[in-house]
Formats: structure tokens, sequence, C-alpha cells
């Protein structure tokens, strides 16, 4: 017998062996999680019972796919549970979604001049104060943001911070000293 020949009978007592006890293993599993991961358990555990075939007991077969079932739906439910610690921690770190720019603390009313007087800038200054500020960024950290040096970064941020105290004062008729 070639080694084809063999591959070919093996694969054909596979075959056997899976129409057998395929609705057998799915109705097993279908007890022990949840129906749409009723068909990747299935999958695993024949996938493992054809990596591992000639090691299945010709007297217990439905047995031990049972217990290989059982196997993958252990470490499917340990998965889950990563997964769902996960997704707390990622929730946990999301921000509120009804935190807003001004947190409800500033009538928006107040604090148009300003935003107009932000909006007068150019984007260049409009960006560095947006970094500075809204996004809490250092001097050094705007740096790298933009890919300057530190000092220049600095340089930067006091001019523009400059220029929209001197627009704020012409959009809200203040007087800057």
């Amino acid at each position: 017998m070639t080694a084809a020949q063999g591959g070919e009978e093996r694969a054909a007592e596979f075959g056997r062996l899976f129409r057998a006890y395929v609705s057998s293993v799915r109705g097993f599993v279908r007890t022990l999680v949840r129906p749409s991961d009723v068909e990747q358990v299935v999958s695993a555990t024949f996938e493992t019972a054809w990596v591992k075939f000639d090691d299945i007991p010709l007297l217990s077969q439905r047995a031990w796919l049972f217990g290989v079932a059982r196997n993958h739906v252990r470490n499917h439910a340990r998965a889950e549970r990563r997964r769902l610690v996960l997704v707390d921690a990622i929730e946990a770190m999301r921000p509120a979604e009804d935190v807003g720019l001004f947190n409800g603390r500033v009538d928006t009313v107040e604090v148009a001049p300003l935003l107009r007087a932000l909006q007068s800038l150019d984007d260049d200054d409009r960006e560095i104060i947006q970094l500075a500020t809204w996004h809490e960024l250092t001097p050094a950290e705007i740096a790298e943001v933009l890919g300057l040096n530190s000092n220049a970064a600095r340089v930067r941020l006091h001019r523009a911070r400059k220029r929209l105290e001197a627009a704020f004062a012409d959009e809200s008729g203040e007087v800057t000293q």
C-alpha cells in the first residue's frame, strides 16, 4: 500500500467516524455552550480527532469524542472569561459619554468669544493651543507630536497663547495689558 492509499484510507475512516458521531457531539456541546459557539467547539473537537485519529479507542469512540469536546468547551469558557475581563477593563477606561468639552460647568454662550478667537487663529496656532489645553499635553509631549525640539514647542505655545489672548480681546471687547 502506498502512502497516498494509506492517506485515502485514513480519510475514509475519519469520514465514517465523523458521520457516525457528529450529531451526538453537536447535541452534547449544545448543552454546554451558547448556540453561537456550538459549531466552533464541534469543529475543534473533530480537528483534534483528526490529529489524534490513531489514538482514538475503537470501543469508546463516542466517549472519547465527548471528552475532547468537554475539554474544548472548558478552553472556550476560559477564553470567554478572559475576553470579558478585557472588555470590562476597556469599558472602565472609556470616558463617560456625557462628559463634553465643558462638562456642564460653563455656559457655551459665555465662551463663544473665546471659541471665535480660537477659530480666528491659523491652523498651527490652533493645533498647539488645543494640544496644550484640550489634550493636556506638556510642551515636551507637544514637541514630540509636532516633531520639534522642546524649546521650540515652548516658544510656539507661548506665542500662540499671546495671539489667542489678543484675538479674544478683539472678540470680547476686553482690554489686555
